[in-house]
């Protein structure tokens, strides 16, 4: 099958050109002007053709908190197909009474027959023994190469698995992300905030502090000085753990840290909604003041944060109200997540690239071409090169949209960023050829996402 994109703007990492694009079956062939080929025609006249966005922070059709994440596998990637994403790599929890290959043959399964965009799984490592460290080398050789720990919640990892894990899986070609939080400090607070009688949602940021964050994020990067090791800090809420982060890099520190939308667009002000509104953004890290939303952007713009995640964790907003009415009505037993997967890249364009935060390649590079490159998959993925995979996002620059859950695909019933008015939206999605959403309809059959093996990490 041929296929010819024209009339476009093309962007990527470093370039913003005008040219046509050239697909034969499931790869770019050609870049060039006015290409004469026959096949069928797409005219991206007036539109940015970006490489497909890869999101690589998400908890689809998993079990956290006690309960399961809505979304299914179908409805989470046609969410992330009608927002530009073209492959995705979650964040599957290793159970308890399962290895990590294990864990991967179960997601595999749960995914397969089900995601039209490409996937790939990123296990979230819950039981430091020596089969899991026995494993990990095994996995990387075989093209799954990153892993994920908590320094929070049930599962957190301790001191010296810390320093463990993260040896070993970057010694043998691996990267390690890693949630940033000092689990002491915080159960501490929120015990004192309880026997108070303070008890609401409001309560939830005020007992995760910035200085839990910046501890728990200090001990990762002097380990991974010492280990000389790479290391991904995943979402990143706060200016004083940023710059250690960026003291790190300046150091020789191979330290990536993510960014989210929750971060730079939304403060701690909704958590002072009133009734149940602010459970809505129950998400960890909390939402910070208003004043950590410069420092976020300034280092998604130059270079300290590397990358865009969602965190898509989609549970309703009434299990929330009700985990929480069950539970002993105590802010703590909110489930933690919000949804995100589809509004990720087009509340990044409007607010960062149409509002001059940030440039054209920047934005590529945040949202395409560095997460493709942390989990090993470019330039498969994450760019508009000759023998790089098909994966495009077109976006109409000046189209408008008002957010609402009714026009969004996932399965969960609400969104934080109901009623934002956005200016520029992706009106097509092409994963390796094949269009799989046009104009917010999708065209694609489930189940056409294929599995991705991955190469070993690069420093970049």
């Amino acid at each position: 099958m041929t296929l010819i994109v024209r009339n476009g703007t093309i962007v990527t990492g470093g370039e913003v050109y005008k040219a046509d694009l050239l697909i034969e079956e499931d790869k770019i062939v050609y870049i060039g002007y006015q290409i004469e080929a026959e096949g069928e025609t797409i005219d991206a006249i007036g539109k940015y053709v970006c490489p497909g966005a890869v999101e690589i922070h998400t908890h689809i059709d998993g079990i956290l908190h006690g309960m399961r994440t809505v979304d299914d596998w179908f409805y989470a990637s046609l969410g992330a197909a009608s927002g530009g994403t073209t492959t995705v790599v979650d964040f599957p929890m290793q159970g308890k009474d399962q290895t990590l290959r294990e864990t991967i043959e179960e997601y595999k399964a749960r995914a397969g027959g089900k995601s039209i965009v490409d996937y790939a799984f990123t296990p979230i490592i819950s039981k430091y023994n020596e089969q899991t460290y026995k494993e990990i080398p095994q996995l990387i050789e075989e093209g799954m190469p990153y892993f994920k720990v908590f320094m929070y919640y049930d599962w957190k990892v301790d001191d010296y698995n810390l320093a463990r894990v993260m040896d070993v899986v970057g010694s043998n070609g691996g990267l390690v992300s890693i949630h940033c939080e000092n689990a002491g400090t915080i159960d501490y607070l929120i015990d004192r905030a309880i026997k108070m009688g303070n008890t609401g949602p409001e309560w939830h940021a005020p007992t995760r502090p910035v200085e839990t964050e910046v501890d728990a994020t200090t001990r990762v990067l002097r380990n991974a000085r010492e280990l000389d090791v790479p290391v991904l800090v995943v979402h990143m809420s706060s200016g004083p753990a940023i710059v250690e982060m960026a003291k790190a890099r300046t150091n020789g520190v191979m330290a990536y840290g993510e960014a989210m939308p929750h971060f730079l667009l939304l403060s701690d002000v909704a958590y002072d909604q009133s009734g149940y509104e602010s459970m809505k953004v129950v998400i960890t890290p909390p939402l910070r003041p208003e004043e950590h939303q410069e420092v976020c952007w300034s280092s998604l713009r130059t270079g300290t944060l590397e990358s865009l995640g969602s965190d898509h964790c989609a549970f309703p907003y009434k299990d929330k109200i009700r985990l929480y009415e069950t539970r002993g009505s105590t802010f703590n037993m909110i489930p933690h997540g919000a949804p995100g997967i589809e509004t990720r890249v087009p509340l990044l364009f409007s607010e960062g690239v149409n509002k001059g935060r940030i440039s054209l390649t920047r934005f590529v590079e945040v949202v395409s071409t560095n997460p493709a490159k942390l989990a090993g998959i470019y330039p498969k993925k994450g760019t508009l090169g000759i023998g790089s995979d098909a994966d495009i996002m077109i976006i109409d620059p000046e189209k408008k949209v008002t957010l609402s859950q009714s026009i969004l695909h996932g399965e969960t019933d609400y969104t934080p960023f109901e009623g934002w008015q956005l200016r520029g939206f992706p009106v097509m999605t092409i994963s390796r050829g094949k269009v799989l959403v046009r104009d917010g309809e999708l065209e694609a059959d489930p189940g056409v996402g294929q599995f991705l093996i991955r190469e070993k990490f690069k420093p970049f």
